[in-house]
């Protein structure tokens, strides 16, 4: 692996120019970008001012136009509105630019999720499980909680709704687990989270415990 190639420093205000048209040239920057980028040329601070002025006068630099424009990309990633103001601010974009940016921008942060959710789920998210899988995927994508539980409902609308009333099947899952009667409050916690972490109601999940019981009793 090649060693990166030493800054070449700068010796006249003509270099520090050609330093920043050629990193314009390769990408849209933020004047806080382009700014950290010249200050590894030069200590020469009157000459960095003035490329920088020189670059927003001729429309090389406009951070309203970077905003948006990042702000399109990320949302086409798949970013929610959370990890967009938090690049966007890592960027050096003020707070007021950013505001002014989503408030302009019509895109549709739950049928964004909503997508990303049906990509990686073909099924329901009802159980504990699934959800807190799906809910975290979403949140380190950076949406919000209102976003994600909204997502997520309309998620499941796309698939038939799974019932959760069948004793008998809850009977069948705990049978599985438990060999004997289910008498002890510590066995029964257990049993209740089993059976919730598959979508039932807590309620129902004791009815399918009392029925259990009564198999074991017989």
């Amino acid at each position: 692996m090649f060693a990166n190639k030493p800054i070449k420093i700068a010796k006249d205000i003509e270099a520090v120019r050609r330093s920043a048209f050629w990193h314009l040239s390769r990408r849209d920057h933020s004047q806080a970008e382009l700014l950290k980028k010249l200050q590894r040329k030069t200590d020469n601070k009157e000459w960095i001012e003035t490329v920088i002025n020189e670059c927003v006068e001729f429309k090389y630099l406009d951070d309203q136009r970077f905003a948006h424009s990042f702000l399109r990309s990320a949302q086409n990633k798949g970013y929610g509105m959370t990890r967009i103001k938090q690049d966007l601010t890592l960027k050096g974009i003020s707070e007021a630019l950013i505001k002014q940016a989503m408030q302009e921008s019509e895109f549709d942060y739950i049928e964004s999720a909503q997508g990303l959710l049906a990509n990686k789920y073909r099924e329901a998210i009802v159980t504990q499980h699934l959800k807190q899988k799906a809910m975290g995927f979403l949140q380190a994508k950076g949406f919000s909680f209102d976003i994600i539980n909204s997502a997520i409902e309309e998620h499941n609308q796309l698939f038939p709704a799974p019932t959760f009333n069948d004793l008998e099947k809850a009977c069948e899952l705990l049978s599985k687990k438990f060999k004997v009667t289910i008498d002890e409050q510590k066995q029964k916690m257990k049993a209740v989270r089993l059976l919730t972490s598959h979508g039932y109601a807590y309620a129902k999940a004791n009815d399918a415990i009392k029925l259990f019981n009564e198999y074991k009793n017989e």
